[in-house]
């Protein structure tokens, strides 16, 4: 019996420093980005969006992607809440598909459709780098972008 109480007694003060329930899984802590798209020129095709991760070749995070989505445009607008995120950085880039190939056309290298990307970098001949679309995504956190239209 004091053998199975000096057990406990231990579990208990190992429960107590490490402030988890023995058996019971931790939930991660989790949140949402609700991003919203303004500037659509017409209600042709749709707005495709691309949640990126650091270190995952942003804008074109292809395959390291968190999260896509396809926003229907209404009013010159398109907004979706992405949820049961982890809470961490992330950097948002969108497109306008007005003819629904699933890809941005562009012409000699430049945009034919609309783009943009999470804290509407201002313009320059590159795409951005992670650090000027960066957003800290915790709780209950808002992206807007502002489509950029070239040709």
């Amino acid at each position: 019996m004091d053998r199975l109480f000096n057990r406990f007694a231990s579990l208990a003060a190992l429960t107590l420093i490490a402030g988890t329930t023995p058996g019971l899984a931790e939930t991660p802590a989790t949140a949402s980005l609700a991003v919203t798209v303004t500037g659509i020129k017409n209600s042709k095709g749709v707005i495709r969006l691309a949640l990126c991760p650091p270190d995952a070749g942003f804008p074109d995070c292809k395959t390291n992607v968190v999260r896509t989505a396809s926003l229907p445009v209404s009013g010159g607008t398109a907004s979706v809440a992405l949820t049961g995120l982890a809470p961490g950085r992330y950097a948002v880039s969108v497109f306008h598909d007005a003819n629904s190939n699933n890809k941005l056309d562009t012409f000699a290298g430049i945009p034919k459709e609309g783009y943009g990307f999470s804290r509407n970098p201002g313009f320059k001949p590159r795409a951005p780098k992670f650090a000027e679309a960066e957003v800290q995504v915790q709780g209950a956190s808002m992206a807007a972008i502002k489509l950029r239209y070239i040709l």
